[in-house]
């Protein structure tokens, strides 16, 4: 016959005890009725010991948010390579606040306001020709690329040349926010863009033109939970 395993003994055992029971009627053995009724004993002390090993709820709600990736050595070294060796600080910020205004949530809302904010005729472009598409995350301005390593999230864009060729993107990268910022600013000095840093809402940007400001970029930085960087890049002149 062959052995039955632990739970199929276990139903077996527990299925078959009140029929078994059942079967005795009013001549069942008073010490089997004493020890089927009786109330079981516990000992506190031996209670706080159980299940000691058990897998317990966490103490603290779960996060669903996306681990971080960790920049890594060829990021780094690929990082430097574009910057031509060398990475130049980022300038200390001129000017901080806080500001109750709401920003724009999309990417094409931070396209129009930089519009807004242009001084030159030629750089306000058509704003309604604005199209989402990952494709214009790889027709950044060659001064401004994707930091080596990035996760684009989302990237937006128009035109095809010039003051109008507007490209946004947003990504994550694990990156240092220091390291970042070093970066951007050492391709945008190489390329001749004017660099203003400024603290905002907890957060860093980086901002500058250059060809009496028909060519511009606004780059927002923030440290993500858990390491690495969150970054918004707007600029025209995208290729």
């Amino acid at each position: 016959m062959p052995i039955l395993t632990k739970p199929v003994r276990f139903f077996l055992m527990f299925g078959m005890l009140p029929t078994a029971l059942a079967g005795c009627g009013d001549v069942a053995d008073p010490a089997l009725r004493e020890a089927v009724q009786t109330p079981l004993a516990s000992d506190p002390d031996l209670a706080a010991e159980a299940n000691r090993d058990a897998v317990r709820p966490a103490d603290r709600p779960l996060s669903g948010a996306v681990p971080a990736r960790l920049a890594s050595t060829p990021d780094r070294a690929e990082a430097l390579r574009l910057a031509g060796g060398k990475l130049m600080p980022t300038p200390a910020a001129t000017a901080s606040g806080f500001s109750t205004r709401d920003a724009p949530i999309t990417l094409g809302g931070l396209i129009r306001q930089q519009q807004e904010r242009s001084d030159t005729p030629d750089a306000r472009c058509d704003a309604a020709r604005i199209d989402y598409a990952m494709k214009w995350a790889r027709l950044l301005p060659t001064a401004l690329p994707l930091y080596p390593g990035a996760n684009v999230m989302e990237a937006a864009g128009g035109g095809t040349a010039g003051p109008c060729a507007f490209r946004a993107v947003s990504f994550t990268t694990g990156g240092a926010l220091n390291e970042v910022m070093d970066f951007y600013t050492t391709m945008a000095k190489r390329s001749g863009y004017s660099v203003e840093h400024v603290e905002h809402n907890g957060g860093h940007v980086l901002s500058g033109g250059k060809d009496k400001g028909s060519l511009a970029y606004h780059i927002r930085f923030q440290d993500r939970q858990g390491g690495g960087t969150a970054v918004d890049l707007i600029a025209n002149d995208g290729r």
